[in-house]
């Protein structure tokens, strides 16, 4: 990934805009610190698809699991401790 100072990516903005849309994301520093990442719109929109941004229905549609295979490997019941945890 290619850093870029904030001057430099101005004045070549088309540059930076085209390596990106090309797959490489550009870097932008302010002040020496990195500051922002360029990225195409269809990368942007890949990194959002795990977004929490999403409603609570929408994550679950989107859940890798079946209903069968989740049951398969999901955590049984926490068992009840026997004992007080503390001498009584």
């Amino acid at each position: 990934m290619k850093t870029w100072l904030v001057r430099d990516a101005r004045a070549h903005l088309g540059d930076v805009m085209d390596a990106a849309l090309a797959g490489e994301p550009q870097r932008v520093a302010r002040r020496g610190r990195e500051a922002v990442v360029v990225v195409s719109e269809a990368e942007w929109e890949r990194a959002r698809e795990g977004s929490p941004t999403r409603s609570f229905e929408e994550h679950l549609r989107c859940f890798p699991l079946s209903h069968d295979e989740w049951l398969e490997v999901a955590p049984g019941p926490i068992p009840l401790r026997s004992k007080p945890l503390f001498g009584e």
